[in-house]
């Protein structure tokens, strides 16, 4: 399976945790497992490759007075939400699904990613599975490492 990972971030630690190497000019790429990884920056989207496996985005989210340093706020379908609560939960680590889009119901956390908006509207139409994964600041060494090891453990 082709995993795709699009970063918003500096990719070092991605491409480090992950054991990536340079592929081309616009990524990196390597294996876990059976899984071939791509990484790109958010950037440098590849529509046509999405539909072969799953879509990782992963970014950074400012803070505010609904969410601590180091919260791990995410968007996606469905089964992956599931894995990412189990792998979560394993961790004991705290997670938080969020909205991309304003609402009247006090439930949903509203976060504004609008760049990302468009394309987790088309992953949803194309029913591309995704998890979209943005860590509040700062993304210090322990943020890094939680997100390498999440984003392994989806793909295990």
């Amino acid at each position: 399976m082709r995993n795709i990972i699009y970063s918003e971030v500096s990719p070092g630690f991605l491409i480090q945790g992950l054991g990536l190497h340079p592929d081309g000019e616009s990524g990196y790429a390597g294996k876990i497992g059976r899984n071939e990884i791509m990484l790109l920056a958010a950037d440098h989207r590849v529509p046509d490759m999405e539909t072969e496996g799953q879509v990782f985005e992963v970014g950074l989210a400012t803070g505010g007075n609904q969410f601590r340093a180091g919260d791990i706020l995410m968007l996606g379908s469905d089964e992956l939400l599931d894995r990412m609560f189990q792998a979560m939960d394993e961790m004991e680590q705290r997670g938080v699904v969020v909205s991309l889009s304003p609402s009247d119901d006090p439930t949903q956390i509203y976060l504004d990613k609008e760049a990302v908006s468009a394309d987790v509207r088309s992953w949803r139409e194309r029913k591309v599975p995704f998890i979209c994964l943005w860590v509040v600041e700062p993304l210090g060494a322990e943020a890094q490492a939680k997100l390498v090891t999440l984003v392994r453990r989806m793909m295990n």
